[in-house]
């Protein structure tokens, strides 16, 4: 265990005397948290249900108030919703539960809120127990943060009045494929100030002590923003008189998906703040930041010890030591009953989805290893369609996947496909990537993606915008005989599927760059696709979102397409394959799917039956809360079942139809 004590902690700050007043303020800090079921981290078992036993072990030796809260601040810097195996099938909509279920009083959206475009994310936060910040994005409409997120929360605790911000970084935005095209950045320092002003000021309405920034943004955008705003550390206010600037007192971080500690505090259990760190290089001990690692493994206990600033300072009070200690979620870490009750429960909703269908296949649909690890196949081709068209909705050169991803081992009959069906084929939370690659490269990919057949083997490709001729009668590393991209093709053969056009040649040589999308698996050099490995990624996989998510995403969007055109027709035309995919990514962006969604319909079935409040949250996030036509009284509940039937109905309509088709984009000439 290391300790870091300040060697300066003779020195007084500017403004301060040995005898100032001081108040000790306790937080609770966590972010990017994906994955609630067991996963293993480094060995050992761990869920939120262990988090959780830890998270109150904190609490619990806080204060009781007198409006029964502890006399603390649990805080969340962004990433609940996604992504997940769980959120692939729920969007999020388990995480709630859990989370509100843990007392936190307040948290900044991610980058990952908006996986599932911002109308699903205003839907979920309507059953947040707690307020969701966005202070540095204007909604062009209004003027305004956009609806329901809010600009500030102020709360007290410990007699002192804490202003709470939300800032957010630039870097990730243009990640975010569906982001509304009326949401604006803000500069964070600017937007920090700014309300720094609104916040302190003493003839206003807020009057706050100390002001927190939530962030969602690198380390090293983290810290140039806490050197912007002040928000420095004991020892830097010795040769710094923060007490007359406008800004922040400390910035609680996400998106770093490691357990990072600014040098500038006090005391600090369980961590090493001189481990030296590329992305902190600028941190000279003049900074107060804090990021709290990953996935239910690590929380972070803040003591923050607040001392008053001189009269008719612009700051209230000054943080005049920051200790704090780290805590790891173990195997042997006791479980915690009541979030497992609530787990337990959620996991059950889930379980009792997967029945549900999804959508409707007119041929078989073969995931044999026998089939898709030797040849082009039907699963392969479609999957890779769709990711293409998830990034950018079709900014992308190409697809380059492993067969590998795809499982189930068996032949699908033509008819409905389940939402557990669509699990079993697609079991892994690999993330999109989108990285740049140079023809020689690809064609590196292409020959060891090739290099096992006849072997069964994981790496066999899968490839989408562009085509591949190859002899397998050749030698490993000279099977590929041309690699070509693809125009658009509104040409069919007499069967139906689409008529190749080639764009043009991709030379082996070629120091041209190409946008392919893989999964971080290969762009880690995974299944032997070394190559890949350090190329440049345009998104990376914490940007990304996982193939399995995407998958159903675009089902999802298929299904408003086919409730909003009302042509009476819900075929997929191969015609329209590569416009449909595009739109349907859209449509779920800007629209909520609701109770087309299978597993929603499930979910609220489930709910209704439970539900004995005439008005509730989540009957509301289903659409089913009063004023229900002709409700009242016991009609109510009637009123709810009958919407969930005509949903279960609209649903059942709009169900999309694949038509699976190979159309030889990766041929084999020595079976031709």
């Amino acid at each position: 265990m290391s300790t870091l004590k300040s060697t300066l902690s003779w020195l007084l700050p500017f403004g301060s005397s040995a005898g100032s007043t001081t108040t000790t303020l306790n937080i609770a800090h966590f972010n990017d948290v994906y994955q609630v079921s067991e996963h293993k981290v480094n060995g050992e078992a761990i869920d939120v249900t262990k988090f959780a036993t830890l998270l109150e072990g904190i609490t619990t030796k806080w204060k009781n108030r007198e409006d029964g809260k502890k006399d603390g601040l649990i805080v969340f810097s962004g990433d609940l919703f996604s992504p997940s195996i769980e959120s692939s099938i729920t969007k999020g909509k388990h995480m709630l539960p859990i989370i509100n279920a843990m007392n936190v009083d307040i948290a900044v959206v991610g980058n990952h809120e908006f996986d599932f475009g911002y109308p699903e994310l205003t839907a979920l936060l309507g059953t947040s127990a707690f307020p969701w910040l966005l202070s540095n994005i204007i909604d062009t409409n209004t003027g305004k943060v956009p609806e329901p997120l809010r600009e500030f929360h102020v709360l007290e605790r410990a007699g002192v009045r804490i202003g709470l911000i939300g800032l957010v970084e630039e870097d990730w935005i243009p990640t975010i494929v569906g982001w509304p095209e009326n949401f604006e950045f803000k500069d964070m320092a600017e937007v920090a100030r700014s309300l720094s002003v609104k916040l302190r000021d003493p003839a206003g309405e807020y009057k706050c002590d100390i002001i927190i920034a939530l962030t969602h943004s690198r380390i090293a955008n983290d810290i140039t923003l806490a050197k912007e705003v002040f928000a420095l550390s004991p020892t830097a206010q010795a040769s710094k008189d923060i007490s007359t600037e406008h800004g922040v007192d400390l910035l609680l971080g996400g998106h770093d998906h490691i357990y990072w500690i600014s040098k500038g505090v006090t005391e600090w259990n369980g961590y090493d703040v001189n481990i030296p760190l590329e992305d902190a290089q600028e941190d000279l001990g003049d900074v107060l930041v804090v990021k709290s690692g990953t996935d239910f493994q690590d929380l972070t206990d803040i003591v923050l010890t607040l001392r008053d600033a001189p009269p008719e300072s612009v700051r209230r009070k000054i943080i005049q030591e920051i200790r704090g200690k780290r805590y790891t979620t173990k195997g042997e870490t006791p479980v915690h009953k009541a979030i497992k009750d609530i787990y337990d429960k959620e996991v059950k909703y889930i379980e009792d989805s997967l029945k549900e269908p999804i959508c409707i296949i007119e041929e078989e649909l073969d995931t044999r290893s026998s089939y898709i690890r030797t040849q082009e196949a039907i699963t392969d081709c479609q999957l890779g369609l769709r990711l293409r068209s998830s990034q950018g909705y079709g900014k992308a050169d190409g697809t380059l996947s492993n067969s590998g991803d795809i499982r189930g081992d068996r032949v699908y009959s033509p008819g409905r496909l389940s939402l557990g069906d669509l699990k079993t084929m697609f079991p892994y939370n690999d993330s999109v990537v989108v990285m740049e690659v140079d023809g020689k490269t690809l064609w590196e990919a292409m020959e060891s993606g090739l290099s096992r057949w006849p072997s069964q083997e994981g790496r066999f490709p899968s490839i989408a915008g562009f085509r591949v001729e190859w002899d397998s009668r050749r030698e490993p590393g000279q099977r590929v005989l041309g690699i070509w991209l693809l125009e658009e093709s509104s040409q069919l053969t007499p069967n139906g599927t689409p008529i190749l056009v080639d764009k043009e040649p991709v030379a082996r040589s070629s120091d041209r760059k190409y946008l392919i999308v893989t999964g971080e698996y290969l762009a880690n050099g995974g299944d032997g696709y070394t190559m890949l490995k350090d190329q440049k990624l345009v998104i990376n996989a914490e940007n990304g979102q996982p193939k399995n998510q995407l998958v159903k995403k675009f089902l999802g969007g298929l299904q408003l397409l086919n409730r909003d055109s009302r042509e009476g027709t819900r075929t997929l035309d191969s015609l329209k394959a590569g416009q449909l995919a595009a739109a349907a990514f859209s449509a779920a962006d800007h629209k909520r799917v609701g109770l087309l969604d299978p597993y929603e319909r499930s979910r609220a079935q489930k709910h209704l039956s439970e539900c004995t409040l005439v008005e509730c949250a989540e009957c509301a996030l289903y659409g089913l809360s009063p004023p229900l036509e002709g409700a009242v009284g016991a009609g109510i509940l009637d009123a709810k079942q009958d919407v969930l039937r005509a949903a279960g109905d609209e649903g059942e309509r709009s169900l999309p139809v694949i038509r699976p088709f190979v159309d030889g984009r990766l041929r084999d000439v020595a079976k031709m």
